[in-house]
């Protein structure tokens, strides 16, 4: 096995802790140092081995960082990763790759000007559950995908009012700072980007913003719709992602799923694409035969085989999203050393900050006109 590359980590807060960890269990990196503008959170982070730096240039002059893992709040990002790229190192950004889209292309630009490669870390694209739906909608067991939709139900309770989340200048806002992970999910499974997205919000008393929606429109094929609310008690979250496809639906529960659903009617071939793809899982429900296999729906008429639902979980919620990091870490690798290519790529970053900055400020929040019954 080939020796393992060298990560640096640039921000020692919750999510940088929980970083340090997964990257210590790999064998295809090393965590050689950790910086941090508080020196002493740094050393919590690191291993006994792994340098420690209070400062950004420090990490980067250190020869034995191959790759710089950037988990510092939304607004530095693009900055960090201009600074890295000039310093000749591969960049694994914590998303949103920017808070705005010249800051985001003058990031893909610095790293194809030095040849290192950039990646966001949209963990949700390598979690099992999303792996398995986006599988089954590209099968086309379920016909065309048609609609797309989250509800994501957030807790509040570490969001203290000082926390930059609330600070448009520094997080981007939630569609940039959280949206983007599902709104690249929902790009990812349509196959692009959408033509058109609107957007509203909705504020507190003291003018936080605290409740978004957005509708982005994928031509005449994909409606998709998301809405946030970070507003919740801890013990009532809750995230639904619920994908249409012409003749079934799936659904997915869990900001870091534990949980996937389906249900609808297949052809032959369908039936034998989800047998593959589910094996035990599956469950069919009722065989069509005869005149009853003939449906008409959508414009269109079909000879369909079974009413088929599954239902497959994953509930080992903390361990899956470690691994999942794993994965996009190990696929970064995998790409710098030529082996398979990138799975997220600078231009997968770039298309889901402008259809989040999109949401965010083409707002559709217009006041109906006064009107009256005499």
């Amino acid at each position: 096995m080939a020796e393992p590359l060298g990560v640096g980590l640039v921000g020692a807060g919750g999510f940088g802790e929980f970083c340090s960890a997964a990257f210590q269990e790999m064998r295809e990196v090393r965590l050689v140092a950790v910086a941090d503008v508080h020196e002493e959170r740094a050393a919590a982070c690191a291993p006994p081995d792994a340098r420690v730096y209070r400062d950004y240039a420090g990490l980067l002059a250190d020869p034995a960082v191959d790759i710089v893992a950037i988990n510092t709040p939304p607004h530095l990002h693009a900055a960090m990763a201009i600074e890295g790229a000039a310093a000749g190192k591969h960049l694994f950004v914590e998303k949103p790759l920017a808070t705005s889209m010249p800051d985001g292309l003058a990031a893909v630009r610095a790293a194809r000007q030095a040849g290192v490669l950039l990646t966001v870390d949209y963990v949700l694209r390598f979690h099992p559950l999303h792996v398995l739906a986006l599988s089954i909608v590209h099968s086309g067991a379920f016909g065309p995908v048609q609609h797309w939709s989250l509800e994501n139900f957030a807790t509040d309770e570490p969001l203290l009012p000082g926390h930059w989340f609330w600070d448009q200048a520094q997080s981007g806002g939630i569609h940039v700072e959280h949206g983007v992970h599902f709104i690249d999910l929902c790009n990812q499974m349509v196959g692009r980007a959408p033509d058109a997205v609107t957007g509203t919000a909705q504020r507190r008393a003291d003018g936080r913003v605290d409740r978004v929606g957005a509708t982005a429109r994928y031509g005449d094929d994909v409606l998709a719709t998301f809405f946030h609310s970070f507003t919740q008690i801890r013990s009532i979250e809750q995230t639904t992602i619920r994908i249409g496809c012409a003749r079934g639906h799936l659904t997915i529960e869990g900001w870091i799923p534990t949980r996937l659903e389906l249900h609808g009617l297949v052809d032959a071939a369908g039936l034998d694409s989800l047998r593959r793809l589910l094996g035990d899982h599956l469950g069919i429900e009722r065989r069509f035969s005869a005149d009853e296999a003939i449906f008409e729906h959508g414009g269109t008429t079909e000879r369909l085989s079974a009413s088929v639902s599954a239902t497959v979980t994953a509930p080992e919620r903390q361990q899956d999203y470690k691994r999942a990091i794993q994965a996009a870490m190990r696929n970064f690798v995998g790409a710098i050393r030529g082996a398979e290519p990138l799975r997220v790529t600078p231009e997968d970053a770039l298309q889901s900050l402008a259809v989040a900055l999109a949401a965010r400020d083409n707002e559709s929040g217009g006041m109906l006109p006064a009107w009256q019954v005499d």
